[in-house]
């Protein structure tokens, strides 16, 4: 379910890319955001939803080794809660959450570069501005394509930073719901539930709420394996 739905997602926004693209709305950003900023901004985007889908690659395969019974965090989890007992849940808990964060902290910072964008463009626009010249017919010329190269530059680094922050917070989401459902999923396994993929609204719900907040760091307890 989380590939299907991940490819669901990233199938639309596809679909929306090469529609822009046809209509020539991407050549017409790449040509008037001469900071290249934008540029940036893509490349980061890609570098998110490739580490979006590696780690629901870790998720799934996780999930399997549930449904089998044995193998990869589910040993690990259930050493490491015979040694620690809650505590081990805890860490379980925090290991995983901790590992998906930073894709959010990519979904901010296109935003944050698209602001820097609109920064940059309105320094641009205004720096070709010159008062003395305002009689000139050929300096006003000159001043008004800066203006509009800066606007550009503004306007067209935040559309892109917002766009896809959009795009890689939904994909953000679906990884969220999947590292609760595997935590879930672990925990009742471990604790000897004879469905463990069956994963209810509370039990998704506790999983959920332990995603840490920015910046906090996650350190060891009780002995677990990498996911």
């Amino acid at each position: 379910m989380l590939w299907s739905r991940f490819a669901a997602i990233n199938l639309f926004g596809a679909a929306a890319l090469g529609l822009a693209w046809i209509n020539g709305w991407v050549d017409e950003v790449v040509r008037a955001d001469t900071s290249r900023i934008s540029v940036v901004i893509f490349i980061l985007f890609v570098i998110g939803l490739a580490a979006t889908a590696w780690r629901i690659e870790k998720v799934t395969s996780e999930l399997d080794h549930i449904e089998r019974g044995q193998g990869g965090r589910l040993d690990a989890y259930r050493r490491a809660l015979a040694v620690s007992g809650g505590n081990a849940t805890r860490s379980l808990e925090l290991r995983l959450f901790g590992r998906i964060t930073f894709i959010r902290h990519i979904a901010n910072a296109l935003v944050m570069l698209g602001l820097i964008g609109t920064v940059v463009g309105f320094v641009m626009a205004l720096g070709g501005v010159n008062a003395a010249g305002a009689n000139d017919a050929n300096s006003v010329s000159g001043m008004v394509n800066t203006l509009i190269q800066g606007m550009g530059v503004a306007l067209y680094t935040t559309l892109v930073g917002s766009v896809l922050n959009l795009w890689l917070g939904a994909n953000y989401q679906i990884l969220v719901t999947g590292t609760a459902n595997l935590t879930a999923a672990l925990i009742d396994a471990a604790t000897g539930d004879p469905d463990p993929l069956h994963v209810g609204p509370s039990m998704r719900s506790r999983a959920a709420s332990a995603i840490p907040p920015a910046g906090s760091s996650v350190g060891p307890a009780g002995e677990t394996a990498h996911v």
